[in-house]
């Protein structure tokens, strides 16, 4: 007891050290608590289904394959238990003269409940789905319409006409699956009817779904996709024609780190979570190694107690189980805080992230029964080396007044040097990425973006004249276009033979506003005006061999009219360069599914709330949301900016942890180095020179950092950028500048305890010689 007495002293005493000490302890194991909980989430997505071993998503070059496929494959794989289909959808629900909400669902077999174990509160899963009109709604949903969950047997529609009868009451979907969140479940016979689509169920054609397996107990499924992929190279158009060529069995373990995204799932990356993984073993590595430093810089002030301990007997054991105590004590002081600063930061972390920690949940007894050791082991571990040096202070010489720190300086040069290493790199990288994005929204697409409003289509088929002359009618609107797919979706993909040559073509439907609305360039051909006609853009001419003169083309079996040639405009991210694109005339009777509004730039505002209220009353008060086109295409990014923020907070605390390095180095040295700055004093050197004799040492290994980290970061950073069609460039003052400021920050920690050294009476050091 006395000996923690004494050690409490001893950090009230030095203020600054304990500050620093603990404070700095406090932060990292902040971000490794914060850090560990979110990669325990990610490793544990779907690890809740009962079948997680035994199920598998079928996939090639993505993840799109045809109805009928998964019983083509059920009948002729005896390992094949049982499969389900999964079609993503949205839509409108409502009760019988109820508001229609907006609403994302799945179509699925009725085995689903039965493959995947999302808990029911109301139905049997092996009977909710299995009929075409049948409907499982979220609890959500549930209570959204009806304020209850009692509501099997009553009737919902899906697009004002569709009546389905709730059959089901599930849970919400857990944030914990590779699945996105969903209102409802219908059975995939239901698209018969949404879609006017009757043989679904039996076209190849289609191939936009995707297939779960399961597989019998034991068996080996995955062995079997080489015998699915010969199958398919006979068979299936998708091989037969050059669009797939690949056949895999993904274990359902593995979806949630896929890059590729079916229907209705999440992904993330799996070298995020892997490189986050090794931030959190670098961090501990800074937090403990600037620990070891800053104790062992102290170790000077302890030099008498110790010598006076080990005069009254006191073994090098005792007293190295002394210093390991306080080293867990310190810890623990710093973990209660870390705990504090966790719960303070959760929030922000979760926005970055996209994801929910829940802090509060994590506080139960088996996690504190792990993480008690844990941080216990962190304390011995950071109080060993500190321990040993303290330890094995020769008493005889503090006595004398000879007594010198003997520890060498090459590990903590090393190690100051590494860390800056790691916080150039990381302030470099966070500028590329920053820079990368900031480049990619402002890139001209090759269309008009701004003071343009997005609107879902809702209205039916034949009142789209209507609800455009509403809608132009709207002060601040200077034009309307309603299309069947957009810049903003991609556009569906075609895939037809063109003069014996398989292409494939994204494809919009458009009304004759399009173009003007969104500012396009267009060179009409000399074809007389035909709803049949095409425009196609720049790239499609040339995937096809025509020339800018070309009045036709070839599409299957048809002649279509080239009503003109496009300019080039980006209709996907500026990670793809630009594809062929066909766009179609929006007839009366063509479906459509966007709105965009050209609004003058006074009162944006303004007019965007005079369109929600007209809008809404020209679609009997559906639910629906508004965004404008530029907001939209920043999303696309949001991704890679949020990378950028999270390396920036890295760099910040990077940039901490070092500077709490460099002090405890910086001040190891200056007691090093007390008597010679007192004889140069004595002999007349000026504050100025012994400032720069002090810190040209520190200047020296964040040179050489910089020198390290410049080669380091300029690769990582071009084969990220290699991930782009688009892409900014690695200017060398971006490098420069995260040198420069890693420098300032290294000098201004030392300066401080250069200047302090400067400034001393040269006899009081001299005396204690």
């Amino acid at each position: 007891m006395n000996a923690i007495k004494s050690y409490i002293r001893h950090l009230v005493k030095n203020k600054l050290y304990t500050a620093v000490t603990i404070i700095g302890f406090a932060i990292s194991l902040t971000f490794i608590l914060l850090l560990s909980v979110y990669i325990g989430n990610e490793q544990s997505v779907d690890n809740f289904h009962v079948n997680k071993d035994r199920l598998y998503r079928l996939e090639n070059e993505s993840v799109d394959f045809s109805p009928p496929i998964a019983e083509d494959l059920k009948n002729s794989i005896p390992e094949i238990k049982d499969f389900t289909r999964v079609l993503d959808s949205e839509g409108r629900i409502n009760v019988a003269d109820g508001q229609k909400l907006k609403i994302s669902y799945l179509g699925v077999d009725a085995s689903f409940f039965d493959m995947f174990s999302f808990p029911l509160v109301h139905g049997k899963p092996d009977e909710v789905l299995q009929t075409a009109n049948s409907i499982v709604l979220s609890k959500s949903m549930a209570m959204k319409l009806f304020g209850t969950i009692d509501v099997v047997g009553k009737s919902v529609f899906l697009d004002t006409v569709n009546k389905f009868t709730i059959t089901g009451i599930m849970d919400d979907f857990p944030e914990n699956t590779h699945f996105t969140y969903q209102d409802a479940l219908v059975n995939l016979m239901a698209f018969k009817a949404l879609w006017g689509f009757e043989n679904i169920m039996q076209e190849y054609g289609f191939a936009s779904l995707s297939i779960y397996l399961l597989a019998k107990e034991n068996a080996d499924l995955p062995a079997k996709a080489s015998s699915i992929l010969e199958k398919f190279k006979k068979d299936y158009w998708l091989y037969t024609e050059g669009w797939a060529t690949t056949v895999e069995l993904t274990p359902l373990k593995d979806l949630y780190f896929s890059n590729k995204v079916g229907n209705g799932t999440k992904s993330n990356s799996k070298s995020l979570v892997t490189i986050l993984s090794f931030i959190v073993l670098l961090i501990l590595l800074l937090a403990v190694g600037n620990y070891v430093n800053l104790t062992i810089a102290q170790a000077t002030f302890r030099g008498k107690e110790v010598a006076i301990k080990k005069l009254l007997g006191s073994s090098k054991r005792q007293l190295f189980l002394q210093f390991i105590r306080e080293s867990v004590l310190l810890c623990f002081t710093a973990v209660l805080l870390s705990l504090f600063l966790a719960k303070l930061i959760e929030p922000v972390f979760d926005s970055l992230l996209h994801t929910r920690l829940h802090l509060n949940d994590r506080i139960n007894l088996p996690n504190l029964v792990v993480f008690i050791p844990l941080f216990a082991l962190i304390g011995v571990l950071s109080g060993i080396l500190p321990a040993i040096k303290i330890a094995g202070f020769r008493p005889i010489e503090v006595v004398k007044g000879t007594f010198r720190t003997k520890v060498k300086s090459i590990y903590g040069k090393a190690f100051i040097t590494f860390q800056y290493t790691v916080t150039i790199a990381l302030l470099a990288c966070s500028w590329i990425i920053l820079k990368q994005t900031d480049f990619l929204r402002n890139q001209d697409l090759g269309f008009q973006k701004d003071n343009i409003v997005h609107m879902e289509y809702l209205g039916a088929t034949d009142k789209k004249g209507t609800i455009k002359n509403a809608l132009l009618q709207i002060p601040g609107v200077e034009d309307v276009t309603i299309t069947w797919q957009s810049p903003l979706s991609g556009g569906s993909n075609q895939t037809f033979e063109s003069n014996g040559k398989s292409v494939s073509f994204q494809e919009f439907a458009v009304d004759s506003s399009f173009f003007h609305v969104f500012n396009m360039k267009v060179k009409p051909s000399d074809v007389a005006y035909s709803d049949k006609g095409m425009y196609l853009n720049e790239t499609a001419i040339k995937e096809l061999g025509l020339t800018d003169e070309a009045i036709s083309f070839k599409m299957e079996e048809n002649e279509i009219p080239i009503l003109g040639i496009v300019n080039d405009f980006n209709f996907k991210e500026l990670r793809d360069n630009i594809g062929p694109l066909m766009i179609r005339q929006q007839t009366p009777n063509f479906q459509a599914d966007d709105i965009f509004l050209k609004v003058n730039g006074t009162n944006v505002f303004d007019t965007a709330d005079k369109i929600k209220t007209t809008y809404a009353s020209l679609v009997e008060n559906a639910e629906f949301d508004i965004t404008f086109v530029d907001d939209a295409i920043n999303q696309w990014y949001e991704k890679d900016e949020r990378t950028g923020k999270i390396i920036g907070y890295f760099t910040l605390l990077s940039f901490i942890i070092s500077a709490m390095g460099i002090l405890a180095m910086s001040t190891f040295y200056m007691q090093q180095r007390k008597k010679e700055i007192s004889i140069r004093k004595v002999n007349g050197a000026t504050i100025s020179q012994i400032l720069s004799l002090l810190n040209k040492d520190f200047v020296k290994w964040v040179a050489l950092a910089f020198v390290i980290a410049v080669p380091v970061s300029w690769y990582a950073m071009n084969q990220w950028l290699e991930g782009f069609a688009y892409k900014t460039t690695m200017n060398w003052w971006v490098f420069a500048m995260a040198g420069v400021a890693a420098l300032a920050i290294a000098l201004l920690t030392v300066s401080w305890q250069s200047f302090r050294a400067a400034v001393a009476n040269p006899v009081d050091a001299l005396k204690e010689e």
